[in-house]
């Protein structure tokens, strides 16, 4: 399955969605989130329709997941506020205030994130004698009942993603404990931080700053050497030709396609036939089945005519992702150049984010950051041109660390 499938499907959801017509809408969103299970997009679409049909269970399951993928998108931050406010009011509240930072003052948030303020606790009994030898039957206050299935099953969502440690989340505690004079504590967010995401200049920033107040001043300079590190490896920005790198791209795919024993003509190609395997092996790939999806794009391409150009671009895209699921990644790296070769126009921001992928898995980083360099300047949304970046600086840290082993 292609982006431009996806953005499709996408579109055919919101407007099944619009339409009212919840049950074909949510079918919709699930073959998304098979096929990509990192689109913010869909898991958002499918928490909106799930609260509309009163599934509220469901529903914040995909905003957590939502929030997971993108920790600082406001509306899912709010929505997570409003529906958790009476199963774990402490959550909502932060929520609420993740939300405001970047809404500003709602009041219905406003009203959210000040729940635990101004609480007025009572005690049973204000004497403070303990009566050790009282007979009475001891009175105990208790909160309201919650059914066993929801307690495990709130376990079960703090053991398997922990939201409440989102990175704004961590960052904003870090920061307070720094204000309150609690280094130590500070200093554990900050290393949790990084735990996550070890090029993140920010986090070494913190983690310097908390060692330093809390005494550990050689440790502070060795945080901040690697602040600066850091700072080189963003600034050696690999300056690309479009021109130049697209023609490198077409090169290298003609060499592949020399390797590549021809098949024969065969007259009796039905497009339509082609066309049927195609389709089934974007199914399968939605199912997870990669290799039987590849054998649905061979059967794709043994079968289409030559002339028929972008079904034969999308079968080779589609068998360089079933063999990237397949971890075969050198493979994959040839189907997408097959790809290019054939319409070098039609080259999508995802499918170069793709060969990237497979570049960087055989470690070859410099390719790896030629290709996401690319793939940001080629219709990808802000958060997958903020994938792309988070890559290309993980990609340029993996170059000097080789440089060093060289």
């Amino acid at each position: 399955m292609s982006d431009l499938d996806v953005a499709a499907m996408l579109r055919n959801a919101d407007k099944m969605a619009d339409d009212n017509k919840y049950a074909e809408s949510v079918k919709i969103y699930s073959k998304i989130i098979d096929f990509d299970y990192n689109y913010t997009a869909a898991w958002y679409g499918l928490g909106v329709i799930k609260a509309k049909m009163g599934e509220f269970e469901e529903s914040i399951k995909a905003f957590e997941q939502a929030h997971r993928i993108n920790p600082d998108y406001s509306s899912t931050n709010a929505n997570l506020a409003f529906l958790l406010e009476k199963k774990d009011p402490e959550r909502a509240i932060n929520f609420a205030r993740m939300a405001i930072d970047t809404i500003g003052e709602e009041k219905q948030l406003l009203r959210i994130a000040n729940l635990m303020e101004n609480i007025e606790i009572n005690l049973f009994d204000y004497s403070h004698k303990y009566q050790g030898d009282q007979k009475e039957d001891v009175v105990t206050l208790t909160a309201k009942s919650i059914p066993q299935e929801d307690l495990e099953e709130g376990m079960i969502h703090v053991e398997e993603v922990d939201f409440v440690n989102s990175k704004t989340a961590r960052t904003s505690r870090a920061n307070k404990m720094t204000e309150k004079g609690d280094h130590a504590s500070a200093v554990n967010e900050w290393k949790e931080l990084l735990k996550k995401d070890n090029s993140d200049i920010d986090s070494w920033k913190g983690l310097a700053d908390a060692l330093s107040k809390a005494g550990y001043i050689e440790r502070a300079n060795q945080c901040l050497k690697r602040v600066q590190e850091l700072t080189e490896i963003e600034k050696e920005t690999i300056v690309i030709d479009e021109n130049e790198e697209m023609e490198n791209l077409i090169s290298a795919a003609k060499e592949v396609k020399e390797k590549i024993v021809p098949i024969e003509e065969n007259d009796s190609r039905d497009v339509n036939e082609s066309i049927e395997w195609y389709n089934k092996g974007l199914v399968l790939m939605s199912e997870n089945n990669a290799l039987e999806s590849l054998n649905c794009f061979d059967k794709a391409l043994e079968g289409s005519p030559e002339e028929e150009i972008e079904l034969r671009v999308r079968a080779h895209n589609g068998k360089g992702h079933a063999l990237y699921q397949l971890e075969k990644f050198a493979d994959s790296i040839q189907e997408y150049h097959s790809a290019i070769v054939l319409d070098p126009t039609s080259v999508t921001g995802r499918t170069l984010y793709n060969m990237g992928s497979s570049y960087a898995s055989i470690e070859l980083y410099a390719d790896a950051v030629k290709c996401f360099e690319q793939a940001k300047n080629r219709g990808l949304g802000k958060e997958d041109q903020r994938l792309c970046q988070t890559q290309i600086s993980r990609c340029k840290l993996l170059i000097k660390e080789q440089k060093k082993m060289s």
